[in-house]
């Protein structure tokens, strides 16, 4: 099927996340899409953590996805991060880079982040884009840019480049179904595990990763080797031990 199977759109809304929940209850089912222009309690992947948006003007959805129809071996937050990568490369010429687990980076700041939750049969993909340019707060946990930031932090022959895919300037209305079409191509189409592994954000240097559930201020360091087919980070310690790390999330590198 091609996505989106019916959109749910709000102007105003507390979460898209709990939008999809409310949708499922209701009878919808794969491929349905709950958009917002905004949300008031849009929250990250660990308790205690917002996503926030700037107002109206980015992209803020949850894609419901029935859970047959994902095959790969990985983790779908591994696979959606592909996706949005894929969408930032080809539309606009951008070079982004997967904070493991869940985030998308370009030049070490955020410009997206996935949050995906199960739902009976259903996995709930959240994704957040930054389209616009605007000022960030500076007490952001880690700096953060949007598609029009980077653009112009590039210069005019990137706005030029991007010009010329009929994209530019970026809005949630253009972004939405190009997205959707690279999303439903991993899905049709599983990549290798290497292609999720090259695009890694501190890829064959040294990191730090925060293990499991972040309240235990457990770490490991070490150097990054890439990801197993499994999903799982892959790190080499300094007396050459490789470790395989599920649950976490890398602090620095």
């Amino acid at each position: 099927m091609t996505f989106p199977s019916v959109i749910l759109a709000e102007d105003i809304t507390s979460s898209t996340m709990e939008d999809a929940r409310s949708a499922l209850a209701a009878g919808y089912g794969h491929g349905t899409v709950c958009t917002a222009r905004t949300q008031s309690a849009g929250r990250g992947r660990i308790a205690g953590r917002r996503w926030e948006d700037g107002g109206s003007g980015d992209l803020l959805f949850t894609l419901i996805l029935d859970k047959s129809s994902y095959t790969s071996l990985f983790p779908p937050t591994q696979a959606l991060a592909l996706a949005l990568c894929r969408r930032l490369e080809k539309g606009y010429g951008l070079s982004p880079s997967i904070k493991w687990p869940n985030d998308v980076l370009i030049s070490g700041a955020k410009i997206a982040g996935i949050l995906v939750e199960t739902q009976g049969d259903f996995f709930l993909a959240g994704i957040g884009v930054n389209l616009i340019r605007r000022e960030y707060p500076e007490n952001l946990r880690r700096p953060a840019v949007s598609i029009a930031g980077a653009l112009a932090n590039l210069g005019a022959a990137a706005i030029s480049r991007s010009d010329s895919y009929g994209v530019h300037p970026p809005s949630a209305e253009t972004e939405l179904p190009r997205l959707l079409e690279e999303i439903e191509e991993v899905l049709r189409t599983p990549p290798p595990i290497g292609e999720i592994a090259n695009r890694l954000n501190g890829l064959g240097r040294p990191v730090k990763v925060r293990l499991g559930d972040p309240s235990r201020s457990e770490f490991l360091k070490g150097t990054l080797l890439g990801l197993a087919p499994d999903g799982s980070l892959q790190i080499e310690s300094e007396d050459g031990e490789i470790a395989s790390v599920y649950s976490g999330e890398i602090e620095s590198g």
